[in-house]
């Protein structure tokens, strides 16, 4: 078994997947299916199709009330980092790299299949009242979005440090095709025996169609961030009516709703006979005696993503909220946008820029402050990087203070650091470096959540943007990078 590094932080972590099954489906009809020649899929069929929502969170745990429960006297701190079937997931992973899937198979199911990460699975939620620096407030939200081949469980890394320090991160499991696999109906009420998944695998640009092709190269892409933007806004919309309901309302004898759960355990249903779930449930809902809800799902919300998922985060910040069930979603006040490596070609120009919510949304007047992180080869790409420069200072021009949108560059950084495959390597040269530029990516993201990014750089070597001509050994040709040494930072704006 090879575990995760350990997360040193205030709290304990806990991680736990809920799920929810819509009351309706929603498709967005345009592009379809080109052949069935991979399982789950059907030709001529929409590819967009929305059944469920899920998403992994990690949170402060009760760990006290886990030693004392009937069910776990010794609480077990290993999370699956693989979601899913591990056959399943290497086939989706090997569909998104374009290789031989059995090869996929063959090299990597034994390891992948031992990887954990250092969460107790399915313990309570802290309390806030027994936060040791939140004076009893609610904890703060961050919605967390994966890149291309990314899962809910890829980043629980940064996710696992984030919440260690007293927040509660939900990361989605984004059903658009972007994941290696995902099952298309989870299992809710406590379904576990007689359960049989389909599987969705990775969709690429070439598996799908047009009845109109407008011969945009992005026009899937744009598709599948409005489904994302939906599952973000669905995401918030769920877990805020379940911390918002009061727990006296959850009471032993009735069942909570049977189309939301969790999809592991511990289950919601016949709850008077499992009183472990029912301490678990009781957790996220309302302190019936002051009226607080455990989670703040109005004014102290964050939004997080990385690469697709960076797009998917100025998507959001960018747009009026979607409609759902011919209703527009109510907006959401974000206060910090996250935003790590994003991918700025499926965004439409010119932009991205603030939407503006004054109009609609009084008690969050601004935009929320902007934060991004480069890698170095993204930085480096140059004509994506001045866009992405273009766009932070245009966010500027929408702050009250212009220092609350910045951009650095992380110098040797690459793109997977900011995910789990940074730090998997558990030895060698490759496994320092990872875990260093993994702790300069957390000692950024935490302070900027948290506004006291400004003294986290006397902390960094900063570096100008100057670039050097290297010939790597064993390389034919020269290649270009910044000068200064790895963890150095860049700060461009």
């Amino acid at each position: 078994m090879f575990t995760l590094p350990n997360v040193q932080g205030r709290y304990e972590v806990g991680c736990t997947t809920f799920a929810a099954t819509l009351p309706q489906e929603i498709t967005i009809p345009s592009s379809k299916y080109k052949s069935s020649h991979i399982p789950g899929r059907v030709a001529h069929t929409p590819v967009l199709t929305m059944k469920q929502i899920a998403f992994t969170a990690f949170y402060p745990a009760d760990i006290d009330s886990l030693r004392g429960s009937r069910s776990a006297r010794k609480p077990r701190k290993t999370v699956p980092w693989l979601s899913g079937s591990v056959k399943e997931i290497l086939r989706g992973y090997a569909h998104f790299g374009k290789v031989s899937f059995w090869m996929v198979y063959l090299l990597c199911r034994g390891l992948a299949s031992h990887f954990k990460l250092p969460a107790y699975p399915n313990a309570p939620l802290l309390p806030p009242s027994r936060g040791k620096d939140n004076h009893g407030q609610p904890w703060p939200l961050v919605i967390f979005s994966h890149g291309l081949g990314g899962t809910r469980t890829n980043y629980s890394h940064i996710c696992s440090r984030l919440a260690s320090q007293g927040r509660v991160v939900l990361a989605i499991e984004h059903r658009d095709g972007t994941a290696p696999c995902v099952a298309k109906e989870l299992p809710l009420s406590g379904l576990e025996k007689g359960f049989r998944p389909e599987y969705r695998h990775y969709t690429t640009v070439d598996d799908v169609y047009w009845e109109v092709d407008t011969g945009d190269k992005y026009a899937f892409k744009a598709e599948q961030l409005l489904y994302r933007r939906l599952e973000v806004y669905l995401t918030h919309r769920y877990l805020k009516a379940l911390v918002e309901s009061s727990a006296t309302a959850f009471s032993s004898n009735v069942s909570h709703d049977p189309h939301f759960g969790t999809v592991d355990g511990p289950w919601n249903f016949n709850l008077d006979h499992r009183p472990d779930d029912s301490a678990f449930w009781s957790s996220w809902r309302r302190d019936s005696s002051t009226n607080v809800p455990p989670v703040d799902c109005t004014t102290n919300i964050d939004l997080a993503g990385h690469s697709f998922g960076g797009a998917t985060v100025l998507s959001v910040l960018s747009q009026p909220p979607p409609y759902f069930s011919d209703k527009q979603f109510e907006p959401i006040a974000f206060k910090h946008a996250l935003v790590l490596d994003p991918w700025m070609e499926p965004l439409p120009t010119p932009g991205p820029s603030p939407w503006k919510v004054e109009a609609s949304l009084q008690s969050s007047p601004h935009s929320p402050k902007l934060f991004v992180i480069n890698s170095e080869g993204f930085t480096l790409w140059d004509d994506h990087f001045d866009r992405l420069k273009g766009v932070v200072q245009i966010w500027r021009q929408h702050l009250l203070n212009p220092d609350d949108a910045g951009l650095v560059t992380i110098i040797r950084c690459k793109h997977i650091s900011f995910s789990d495959f940074g730090v998997l390597i558990p030895f060698g040269r490759r496994a320092k470096e990872g875990k260093k530029l993994a702790d300069i990516i957390f000692d950024l993201s935490d302070p900027f959540l948290d506004d006291r990014l400004g003294d986290t750089f006397k902390y960094h070597q900063l570096r100008e943007d100057k670039t050097e001509e290297i010939k790597p050994k064993g390389a034919m040709d020269w290649s270009r990078r910044f000068v200064g040494e790895l963890g150095d930072l860049i700060k461009h704006l």
